[in-house]
């Protein structure tokens, strides 16, 4: 997108292309930085996880949530191979045999800073 001279009567014709050009890139940065965020936090919890036989560790992963929407990019992270053990390794549990919390899961509110940093890095590239 560079200096463009046009008449009035291609003004709009202008517009539109610049507004969707700028359209397109700023979905693609999104999207690289949805998933760079999500790599990132699949090793942040891999490496933090509580190891006792590894299984529990290599089982974090992402997924592509997209909603098929106009412009809209999602992934989930997740446990695999052992989903109910995270809620429990995370906040501890009581019970006959008691078991502290070993929180390893970044909050909701880390990610989302990780996730506008990655933004902020993907849109100063263009």
């Amino acid at each position: 997108m560079g200096n463009t001279k046009v008449g009035m009567d291609g003004l709009q014709k202008a517009v539109k292309q610049a507004l969707e050009e700028t359209r397109e890139l700023t979905g693609e940065a999104l999207k690289r930085a949805v998933d760079k965020t999500s790599r990132e936090t699949v090793n942040q919890v891999k490496g933090a996880a509580p190891v006792r036989t590894g299984k529990y560790a290599k089982g974090w992963t992402s997924k592509n949530t997209d909603q098929g929407g106009r412009g809209t990019c999602g992934r989930t992270v997740y446990q695999r191979a052992k989903p109910g053990l995270a809620h429990l390794l995370q906040h501890g549990h009581g019970g006959p045999r008691p078991a502290g919390a070993h929180p390893h899961i970044p909050s909701d509110e880390e990610t989302a800073e990780l996730l506008e940093r990655n933004l902020e890095s993907e849109m100063a590239k263009r």
